[in-house]
C-alpha cells in the first residue's frame, strides 16, 4: 500500500517525460519542414502570384543541383530581364516559410536601380524540390550552383552578381559570398544575428514550451538534417564576407534582441577594410523586414548610394514606381 503514491509519481514522471519528448519531436519537426508559400496562400496573403502582378515580364525557369548527398534536386526560379543591365544581376534570396512571390516585393527597387533579376525558391520552399530546411548549411551548396550555371548560361547578363537577402535569405546570401564566388556587393535585409536565437524567439511568439525543450528541438533538428547552425550564424559570417556589405536593420525586428543589435555592429566593426567597405542602415520604427514598405524613397537612395561606393554604377530613377508591397 505505500507503494501506490510512488508509483503514481514515477508514472506522472514517465507520462510527463513523454509528452517533453513528442513536444522536442514536433518542434523540430516542424523547424525543419516550413508550411510552403502556395499558390493559394500566396494570392491570399501576399496579393499576387508572379512578377507579372508586380509589373514585370518574366521567364520561368529550373535549376538542377546536386544535393549534400549527390542527389538531383530541382529548384525553380524566375527570370526577370532588364534591358538597362548591361550584365548586373541580382539574385533575391527570400526568407524562412517563404518563396520567390514573397522576394518579389523588392523587384522593382532593384529593376530600377538597373538589375537583371534571378528570384529562386530555395529547396523545401515555394515551387522546389527537397521536404527538409537546413537553415542555409546546405542551401548555401545550391545557390553556388545556381550561380556558376546562370554565369555559363548567361554570361553577358551575370557579369556583375550582387546577392540580396531577406532574413534567412540574409544568412544565406552571406554564407554563398563567403565561398570565393566573386560576388560584387551583398545586401543583407533584416538578418538575424543567430538562427537558434531567432528561432526561440519565433517560438515564443507562438507560444511553444519552455526555453529547455527549445534548445533540445534546435540540438534535434540539427542532428537531423546534419546541419550546423553554428556555422551559418551572420555574426560569425559578416566579419568574413570577401565583398562590399550593407546591413538593413529593422528597428522593431522580434527577432532581434538588444545583445544581438550589439552583436552585429560588433560583427561590422570588425571587419577588415581589406573586404571591402561595410554599413548598416538601422530603420527605425518598422518591423521585420518592413523597411522598403515604410519608406521606399530613401530605402531606394540607400541601396543607390551603397552600390555607388561599391564600384557598381546604377541607373537613375527610372518612369517604373518603386513597390511597397
Amino acid at each position: 500500500m505505500h507503494a501506490s503514491p510512488l508509483i503514481f509519481l514515477l508514472m506522472l514522471v514517465g507520462v510527463g517525460a513523454a509528452l517533453c519528448a513528442v513536444a522536442t519531436a514536433v518542434m523540430a519537426w516542424s523547424l525543419t519542414h516550413p508550411p510552403r508559400m502556395t499558390d493559394g496562400k500566396a494570392a491570399w496573403v501576399l496579393r499576387r502570384l508572379s512578377p507579372a502582378d508586380v509589373g514585370f515580364p518574366f521567364e520561368e525557369t529550373t535549376f538542377e543541383v546536386r544535393d549534400e548527398h549527390g542527389k538531383p534536386l530541382k529548384l525553380v526560379a524566375w527570370w526577370i530581364p532588364n534591358s538597362a543591365a548591361r550584365g548586373r544581376c541580382a539574385l533575391l534570396i527570400h526568407g524562412y516559410a517563404d518563396a520567390k512571390v514573397g522576394a518579389i516585393a523588392w523587384a522593382p527597387v532593384w529593376h530600377s536601380l538597373g538589375f537583371n533579376l534571378l528570384v529562386c525558391d530555395l529547396r523545401a520552399h515555394g515551387q522546389s524540390e527537397g521536404s527538409v530546411c537546413t537553415a542555409g548549411c546546405f542551401e548555401r551548396h545550391d545557390l553556388l550552383q545556381i550561380i556558376h550555371d546562370l554565369r555559363a548560361s548567361r554570361p553577358e547578363d551575370a557579369r556583375q552578381v550582387v546577392l540580396f537577402g531577406i532574413s534567412l535569405g540574409a544568412a544565406v546570401a552571406a554564407a554563398v559570398a563567403c565561398e570565393g564566388v566573386d560576388i560584387a556587393a551583398v545586401v543583407m535585409e533584416s538578418p538575424y544575428a543567430d538562427f537558434p536565437r531567432a528561432a526561440m524567439a519565433h517560438m515564443d511568439h507562438l507560444g511553444l514550451p519552455g526555453r529547455a525543450l527549445q534548445r533540445l528541438a534546435i540540438d534535434l533538428a540539427q542532428w537531423l538534417t546534419h546541419a550546423d547552425y553554428d556555422a551559418l550564424s551572420p555574426i560569425r559570417l559578416i566579419p568574413l564576407i570577401p565583398s562590399p556589405l550593407l546591413v538593413i536593420e529593422s528597428g522593431n525586428d522580434p527577432f532581434l534582441s538588444s545583445e544581438d543589435r550589439v552583436a552585429l555592429s560588433n560583427a561590422l566593426n570588425s571587419r577588415s577594410s581589406t573586404l571591402g567597405r561595410a554599413e548598416i542602415w538601422k530603420v527605425a520604427g518598422v518591423e521585420h523586414s518592413m523597411a522598403l514598405s515604410a519608406a521606399p524613397g530613401a530605402y531606394r537612395q540607400h541601396l543607390s548610394d551603397f552600390l555607388n561606393k561599391a564600384s557598381i554604377a546604377i541607373e537613375p530613377p527610372s518612369a517604373h514606381p518603386v513597390s511597397t508591397a
